[in-house]
């Protein structure tokens, strides 16, 4: 009898369930089991992410909560964070402007509260959801159908070993926004004044002072988000 998830057990395991990686600073082999979540190279010392880590199975798992239960939100973050940059490839346009977005969400929710897997999976993943043709997901060779990239952030989610829950409500805060829903979760508010205030900087060269002032009083929705902005360009 099975007493716990048969992935985490070695005797079910194949011969591609341990491998080695080249870690990022120093180029040595660092060997990691299929579930590692992080290692740390024994000849320079370097903590890294494990880049084949997939968690997927945990959205459906009986022992989910043995595996990825007690993951942390920093090795949450660093998770979907590598999944970012790997799928825009070096835009690095695109990559600041997740990691910018995140940073702001991560600051929003330290006051106003929410859920932060929730907050984190959709600040970091609204670029990717969200395409803008301007500065979109063809730069990178991927799709820019609206189904097509929102597959793909339940798919990065799934691999994170989020719960079915998150993964539906990041993808339905990425659809109101957009769509333009109505956006009436704290949630959803946050990352909505996250990305107001990754783009506000552009806004700002083209506004005078009186009308970035009305801008910020009618668009931001949190008291946190309309403070951050008034600090940052009035």
């Amino acid at each position: 009898m099975v007493s716990k998830c048969p992935g985490q057990d070695t005797r079910f395991w194949g011969p591609d369930d341990i491998y080695s990686v080249e870690c990022p600073k120093c180029g040595r082999a660092v060997e990691f089991f299929k579930d590692d979540i992080r290692r740390r190279c024994r000849h320079c010392g370097f903590m890294f992410l494990n880049p084949r880590l997939d968690l997927g199975c945990a959205t459906w798992c009986q022992y989910a909560e043995q595996c990825v239960g007690a993951m942390g939100r920093d090795e949450f973050r660093e998770i979907l964070t590598l999944a970012v940059k790997d799928y825009f490839d070096g835009d690095r346009e695109r990559i600041n402007d997740s990691l910018k977005i995140l940073e702001f969400a991560e600051r929003i929710l330290e006051k106003e509260g929410g859920n932060p897997k929730v907050v984190i999976a959709a600040a970091v993943l609204r670029e990717i959801g969200l395409g803008e043709e301007d500065k979109g997901a063809h730069k990178a060779g991927k799709s820019n159908d609206e189904g097509d990239r929102l597959d793909v952030v339940k798919a990065i989610l799934e691999r994170s070993g989020s719960t079915k829950e998150i993964v539906e409500e990041v993808s339905q805060i990425i659809q109101e926004q957009l769509h333009n829903r109505r956006i009436d979760t704290l949630n959803s508010k946050i990352v909505y004044d996250a990305g107001r205030l990754a783009g506000l900087s552009a806004d700002s060269e083209s506004l005078n002072k009186a009308q970035l002032k009305e801008a910020i009083k009618e668009t931001f929705l949190t008291p946190t988000g309309r403070k951050i902005a008034e600090e940052l360009y009035l």
